[in-house]
């Protein structure tokens, strides 16, 4: 029985597999991490404290590090939002856009603070997601419409302006948390 566990444990490890939090990039003796305000080369004012938020609140809900305040950690992760645009991706029969997607690319970097060793960097993570900006298109039943601000009950009232930026915004917060998940995961588990 002993035999057979271990056999599966180097199975397992010499897969690629490790435990979450573990990566093997990250220094075993890293305690604690911090964000920095990532650099905003886009229109959108806040991005980059929503995304600094969000990437903190990854870290202490999956993560072993402790979070503390930016530069203090024993790993720094740090990065730039390079690209937020928005694109009409699907029209109506009179070529008015009624669909767009949402696309943010950034670049960050993993840090040991007290090394400067590049624990973790990738240079072009992107994350797109599609949404309605019209009431025909909007699918109000969707998950991801429930979670969001707006009430079915107002899409009628709503110009085509009104909801499309609103929806707008939604998929903005979406793809920080996205794109904060992705920084996360890389770092720190290798995916």
């Amino acid at each position: 029985m002993i035999r057979m566990a271990w056999m599966a444990f180097l199975f397992v490890a010499g897969c690629g597999y490790h435990l979450g939090g573990t990566s093997p990039t990250v220094p075993a003796t890293a305690r604690t991490v911090s964000v920095a305000v990532f650099g905003n080369s886009t229109r959108e004012h806040g991005v980059e404290i929503a995304l600094r938020n969000a990437i903190e609140e990854e870290f202490r809900r999956r993560g072993t590090l402790k979070v503390v305040p930016d530069p203090q950690g024993d790993l720094a992760v740090s990065g730039v939002i390079r690209r937020y645009q928005s694109t009409p991706v699907a029209f109506s029969g009179t070529s008015e856009a009624v669909q767009f997607q949402g696309v943010m690319l950034v670049s960050f970097r993993v840090v040991e603070r007290t090394t400067g060793r590049l624990v973790y960097e990738n240079k072009r993570l992107q994350e797109s997601l599609d949404y309605g900006a019209v009431s025909g298109v909007v699918v109000t039943s969707s998950p991801r419409f429930q979670r969001g601000t707006i009430d079915a009950r107002d899409l009628g009232q709503m110009t085509n302006v009104q909801l499309g930026e609103a929806r707008r915004r939604e998929t903005l917060g979406e793809l920080v948390d996205v794109l904060a998940r992705d920084v996360y995961l890389q770092s720190m588990e290798g995916f």
